[in-house]
């Protein structure tokens, strides 16, 4: 029973999950300026920036796999996927890829 009701919250939480693409970038940047703001290994509050110029900001747990992504990663505009829910403008994430 514990194993059929545990399946049935990872289904109806999968279910819930959207997925982004776009930019990723310095979200604190991003809220005081209207300059490109690229992330990079200096980054502490990310974000994706979609296709309309809406920037979403990553969680805790998106802001961590963001960093660990961008530490390797050559310089220059990065691209993200990240699967998660919406609470506002936050993603709560789930998965993040950078590109």
């Amino acid at each position: 029973m514990k194993t059929c009701i545990a399946i049935l919250a990872l289904a109806a939480s999968l279910a819930r999950a959207e997925t982004w693409t776009g930019k990723l970038v310095d979200a604190a940047c991003k809220a005081s300026s209207e300059a490109s703001c690229p992330a990079d290994a200096a980054t502490h509050l990310f974000g994706i920036e979609l296709s309309d110029s809406k920037v979403l900001i990553l969680d805790a747990l998106g802001n961590e796999k963001a960093a660990d992504a961008t530490k390797n990663a050559s310089k220059g505009d990065l691209r993200a996927t990240v699967t998660g829910s919406l609470d506002g403008r936050k993603i709560k994430v789930e998965t993040f890829e950078l590109q």
